[in-house]
């Protein structure tokens, strides 16, 4: 069988394209550090990296998650203990208050304190992060949880009054699991906020120019404030405790997940990492053989029927 002059050059070409091809994508390999350019390079392989990208995306997800939740839990843990700090001062107060030998003077000094210490509680749980959102009021955080209204209808503000709800918002820090993100002042005081109210009802009754020390109704008034107030802390306690629960178990899941994201990454540089030594191998071998392969096109090329004659 003969071969034609232009069926040789088309072998020729299509092999010199075909090796170019392959010197070129294991250039591309050599220039990337990677093995795997193509799906079809190593299939299994391939399906492997994209499941573990896929899984390395959702753990960043999460790990973005948990950093964002673990900010805002210790926002809400170091304004809960300031409140816990006001409460421990106001329950002294009362105690000092209750005593007996306090004249009338050392009383209206004792209720302005709490007074002010109550506006300090009240401006602490109103507390907005950085987003402008307050964060004590359950799931409603575009107004401040409290506000004081004027409920008897003389024109002064004299109740205080919860905005929000009992509500906790929550984030997804790792497959499958959600963590509450908050707590609100409605589980800690109460929805009718009792005890902020009755602090500012005997702040101004210890205020009062015409009170009798002796009057038996302000002791009264003031004991059953401290076991209001006592309540109150424990449910505040309790709340600081969620908060430092959460933090421990989303720290746990976060190093957790680091420990899967290093393996992860580990494994895709076994998968897909390219080994230069037999690669640097293919290079030259392909290199010579495209060499081979033009020097041999040329000198067919150069061959007609008067060479041979």
């Amino acid at each position: 069988m003969r071969v034609s002059t232009q069926q040789s050059y088309v072998t020729m070409n299509n092999s010199f394209s075909h090796m170019s091809d392959q010197l070129s994508h294991v250039m591309t390999q050599m220039a990337t550090g990677k093995s795997i350019l193509l799906p079809s390079d190593d299939p299994i392989a391939a399906t492997r990296i994209t499941q573990l990208n896929r899984q390395q995306a959702s753990i960043e997800q999460y790990q973005g998650n948990i950093e964002a939740v673990t900010a805002s839990l210790s926002q809400q843990e170091s304004v809960l203990d300031g409140v816990s700090n006001d409460l421990l001062s106001i329950r002294d107060d009362l105690l000092q208050a209750s005593n007996g030998t306090n004249s009338a003077e050392s009383l209206a000094s004792i209720g302005q304190e709490i007074g002010s210490l109550t506006d300090a509680m009240v401006n602490a749980l109103n507390y907005q992060d950085g987003d402008g959102h307050y964060i004590f009021g359950g799931t409603i955080n575009d107004k401040p949880p409290i506000v004081e209204q004027d409920t008897d209808g003389d024109g002064t503000a004299d109740t205080y009054v919860y905005q929000g709800n009992t509500e906790h918002r929550s984030a997804t820090v790792s497959n499958g699991v959600e963590v509450d993100t908050n707590v609100s002042v409605g589980e800690i005081f109460g929805p009718n906020l009792d005890l902020l109210n009755d602090l500012n009802d005997l702040s101004q009754e210890m205020q009062d120019p015409n009170l009798d020390p002796s009057d038996p109704q302000l002791q009264s008034d003031i004991q059953s404030t401290i076991d209001e107030l006592d309540q109150v802390s424990t449910s505040l306690n309790t709340a600081i405790g969620t908060l430092g629960e959460t933090q421990n178990t989303i720290t746990m899941l976060n190093d957790a997940q680091s420990t899967v994201s290093m393996t992860n990454d580990a494994l895709i540089g076994q998968l897909g990492d390219l080994d230069y030594g037999p690669a640097s191998i293919t290079f030259s071998g392909l290199e010579m053989a495209m060499e081979a392969t033009m020097k041999t096109y040329s000198k067919v090329s150069e061959l007609n029927l008067f060479s041979v004659i």
